[in-house]
């Protein structure tokens, strides 16, 4: 019987969907359940309960999503003490743009930061905000965590709220995916002069997390590889990683997608990746781009340096320890295919890089030592056992 794979409930949704779950009164159990979640998920929920009292004190770890959001949240409930802790390198992570803009919106709202930590918020009694105004150049996740905010104050007044975001905008596949849950949570999201305004229409009782397709970008390519299936693909999802496949069948592999979803064939030539577009898929991509017959292109590669760790640096890291040649030009990466050699990577305790580690020693059949395996809890709690079903160790 052929190995089948099964990725976790997605991160990015399912953060979405239990902030969206809270306002609405939605159980949190009924959206995602088990022990076998993803770190930020149980971050988020755990914070979202404890917004629920006047004082609380919150670890988001290295989680930047789940600080971002749980921050908005905050920030949108009146009467409340919160205090915020982290990771170093959370601490070290742009957040500046939001708390200015969360400062602008709530007059009355303090936010007394540490070095990084803790941070502390203090929010006034009455909270009238009307219009939110962020930049987009750092992340999408600002104006996602916004958008969120929105929703929650929109829910407590019935008024409509208004979200703006200046300049250019980093990963805007996320952006879309945070309308896309506001509407199915039964917000509306229009575009308004200078922005999107939020407001209700016909609340949710239900809400329903997909497999993350940030995660099946590891399995797709151990499909590849070991002719396994994988279930749980949702290609109806909203999420800028779904581009994976279209990279895929770029260079000429082929994604068989019913009814479980198999990857075959043989490459042609190299990708040309817009990292911009699918940032958190960038690294499974670039260790593929080791087996290609052609140079493989990745630009707008910025985005990159301000993950859990610089995976632009990383990656870099990675692949040179392990033989693959590659360059940089600006934010331009170009990964040349090579003979993967036998390594030792720090993974910085960045998920996606451990798992991408992983998947470059088993493709080239050289063993590379990782330091920070576990990180792979963050995301993908169940990463190791699903390797190990094709022989990944």
């Amino acid at each position: 019987m052929s190995v089948v794979l099964t990725p976790p409930p997605s991160k990015s949704d399912a953060q979405r969907a239990l902030v969206l779950a809270d306002i609405l009164g939605i159980p949190f159990d009924s959206v995602v359940t088990g022990d076998d979640l993803p770190r930020d998920v149980k971050i988020v929920r755990k914070g979202l309960e404890a917004l629920r009292s006047p004082e609380s004190w919150l670890d988001c770890r290295d989680g930047g999503a789940p600080f971002r959001f749980l921050l908005a949240q905050a920030c949108s409930l009146p009467s409340r003490v919160v205090t915020f802790t982290g990771s170093a390198r959370l601490g070290e992570r742009p957040h500046g743009p939001l708390m200015d803009s969360l400062r602008a919106a709530v007059p009355g709202l303090t936010l007394e930061v540490g070095t990084p930590w803790p941070m502390v918020v203090r929010t006034p009694a009455t909270i009238a905000a009307r219009r939110f105004e962020v930049s987009g150049v750092e992340s999408s996740q600002f104006a996602s965590a916004l958008l969120l905010a929105a929703a929650r104050r929109v829910m407590l007044d019935r008024q409509p709220v208004q979200v703006a975001v200046v300049g250019e905008l980093a990963s805007a596949g996320y952006l879309d995916m945070t309308r896309a849950w506001l509407e199915r949570a039964g917000f509306t999201v229009t575009n308004a002069e200078g922005g999107m305004q939020v407001g209700l229409g016909n609340p949710a009782t239900h809400l329903e997390v997909p497999g993350d397709w940030s995660s099946l970008t590891y399995l797709l390519t151990m499909s590849w590889r070991a002719g396994a299936a994988v279930e749980h693909v949702d290609f109806s999802a909203e999420h800028p990683d779904k581009r994976f496949v279209q990279h895929l069948e770029s260079v000429g592999l082929t994604v068989d997608r019913a009814p479980l979803v198999r990857v075959g064939g043989w490459p042609k030539a190299g990708f040309v990746v817009d990292a911009s577009q699918c940032p958190d898929a960038v690294p499974t991509l670039a260790v593929l781009a080791a087996f290609l017959p052609a140079p493989s292109v990745f630009t707008n590669c910025r985005i990159l340096k301000v993950k859990e760790s610089d995976r632009l640096a990383s990656i870099q890291d990675l692949l040179g320890s392990a033989g693959v040649p590659t360059s940089l030009d600006g934010d331009t990466l170009t990964v040349t295919p090579g003979r993967v050699r036998r390594c030792e990577f720090n993974a910085h305790d960045d998920h996606r890089m451990a798992m991408s580690a992983a998947l470059l020693g088993w493709l080239g059949g050289a063993r590379i030592a990782i330091e920070g395996r576990s990180s792979v809890a963050k995301s993908f709690p169940g990463f190791w056992r699903e390797a190990e079903k094709v022989g990944l160790r």
